[in-house]
């Protein structure tokens, strides 16, 4: 795998990490709350909850169809205050129905520094060390890859903007209930367009968003959302229809809210250096 394709398999490693920190007390304790809400209404106040909500954890499926079609599945536990850390997981990232050899791997960020494991970059560490401590910064202004722009998204696209692109939609409506892994929660689901659920955020959370989102105007998304009795999401499917009739769906289960997050660098003598020199020349 050449250079190009190696920093782009970092970047799908980064970008489940970005869609895992996608909508973030426990919040366990039925449907009541929701009873008297409106969809919208409990849209709002999901919003809200998820904005207090410093930890969660994670675990995503991302499916694209079209001449691009594939497949990403990751989990992860975030801390998002009072500063960012978090540990995620990739186990599966396919293309075109082939997998893509050698991205699976692990991504820890603590103390400001990214530790990655990625098979494919194992030849480029110093020492054979199976771990790599990555100076963001350097690898951003010689390849071209800004992962600190990466991370940074991963800070400012917090739990609670995810739910409040979804209080654009004017056609949310109330399901049923069902139990989410032991949790009974609330069924909502509606559409949005995208261009609707962009104008609810802040004009920077924006700006980061909408270089994931299709860009023509038509494009649409549909929602499934499942809240708890604290009206905090326990599952979410969002399903974009965007140019050329190109679809993507998202599915990410939530749980540990509030719950200590465990992020540690690997042990130092596993950890090696990115050779910048031989990563950037490399085939």
């Amino acid at each position: 795998m050449n250079r190009r394709l190696t920093v782009a398999a970092g970047g799908t490693a980064m970008g489940a990490v970005l869609l895992l920190s996608g909508c973030g007390g426990d919040g366990s304790g039925g449907t009541a709350a929701n009873v008297n809400l409106s969809a919208n209404e409990v849209l709002l106040a999901s919003a809200e909850q998820t904005s207090k909500a410093d930890t969660f954890q994670a675990d995503l499926t991302v499916t694209t169809e079209g001449s691009d079609n594939g497949k990403i599945r990751a989990n992860g536990q975030f801390q998002l205050r009072p500063t960012l850390k978090f540990s995620a997981q990739l186990d599966e990232a396919s293309l075109g129905g082939a997998a893509i050899p050698g991205v699976k791997g692990r991504a820890i960020y603590t103390g400001d520094v990214l530790y990655a494991k990625v098979p494919q970059l194992a030849r480029f560490v110093a020492d054979g060390k199976p771990w790599v401590k990555i100076d963001v910064n350097q690898v951003a202004q010689a390849s071209g890859f800004d992962v600190r722009q990466l991370i940074d998204q991963v800070r400012k696209v917090n739990p609670a903007e995810q739910t409040k692109m979804l209080t654009g939609s004017e056609d949310a409506r109330r399901v049923g209930t069902e139990e989410i892994n032991g949790v009974e929660t609330t069924h909502y689901a509606g559409t949005v367009t995208v261009q609707d659920a962009l104008q609810q955020l802040d004009a920077q959370t924006r700006e980061e968003v909408s270089r994931h989102m299709p860009k023509d105007t038509d494009a649409t998304m549909k929602f499934d959302l499942w809240t708890d009795g604290e009206n905090l999401p326990r599952k979410l499917e969002t399903n974009v229809q965007g140019d050329q009739g190109h679809e993507g769906k998202v599915t990410v289960l939530y749980s540990e809210y509030g719950e200590p997050v465990s992020v540690n660098p690997p042990p130092a003598d596993q950890v090696g250096t990115l050779s910048l020199e031989s990563f950037l020349g490399g085939n």
